[in-house]
């Protein structure tokens, strides 16, 4: 049986823009979906670095204002966790699902630096704001596209542009959204690439951590490919992605 047509509005990640989805969206629409794929502020290449990372959040949540939207399968991908996760607070009667894909799910509290382990934790101390934040090649190479080669991880890395400071070091308001995780009143799904390592095995891996946060009734689907599997499984990621979303 073919799935019901969907509205996804597919959000990046850390030192990403919307063009990341670009492969995935593609397939997503030529399955009869509507696909929407923005870029928040502070991820386009000579945005500010004084910006809050409440100002990521804004830009997500006048995107589904303004362009009307509603009943959207909103996937968050990595850091995108915690900008789907604030926007549907905000906004809960838009969302149907949301889809956490490789992605944080901040405690209440937190700073999305107090969910890496302390020696990642470490490269904030150390990062000029003026010049904003960009992790090192050596780690997204060997973390996030570790399924790939070399000539392949270049690529994707090159696609990357500093984001500002503060969008991993302010403390984040997420107490309405887990309340609405607990009561129901929002509906969540994770999935796991199965080779992900960007965060790296041990008490601060990403899975199932975050997927937990999410409560017993989560929808929890594993897919083959590592963080970047927009990049190189964009047809699986399609597909599961569908199944994240669908009733």
């Amino acid at each position: 049986m073919t799935p019901a047509s969907l509205t996804f509005v597919l959000v990046h990640g850390a030192f990403m823009t919307g063009d990341m989805w670009k492969q995935t969206a593609s397939v997503l629409r030529g399955d009869g979906h509507i696909v929407h794929t923005p870029t928040l502020a502070g991820h386009d290449p000579g945005d500010p670095m004084t910006l809050a990372h409440a100002d990521a959040v804004a830009s997500l949540t006048g995107y589904l204002h303004d362009n009307g939207l509603s009943d959207v399968v909103l996937v968050g991908h990595s850091i995108g966790g915690a900008y789907i996760a604030q926007a549907a607070a905000q906004a809960p009667t838009r969302i149907k699902r949301l889809v956490f894909l490789s992605a944080f799910v901040p405690g209440v509290g937190h700073a999305l630096a107090d969910e890496f382990p302390p020696a990642d934790a470490a490269f904030f101390d150390m990062t000029d704001p003026a010049q904003g934040f960009l992790l090192p090649f050596p780690v997204i190479r060997e973390r996030a596209c570790n399924d790939m080669d070399s000539a392949a991880a270049t690529v994707i890395y090159a696609q990357m542009s500093p984001l500002p400071v503060r969008y991993f070091t302010d403390k984040l308001d997420l107490d309405t959204f887990h309340e609405l995780i607990a009561s129901g009143g929002l509906h969540a799904s994770y999935v796991n690439p199965i080779s992900d390592m960007a965060l790296p095995p041990g008490e601060y891996a990403s899975f199932p951590r975050f997927a937990q946060r999410l409560g017993p009734l989560a929808r929890i689907l594993q897919i083959p490919g590592s963080h970047y599997v927009m990049f190189n499984r964009p047809a699986d990621l399609a597909e599961t992605l569908v199944s994240a979303g669908c009733d």
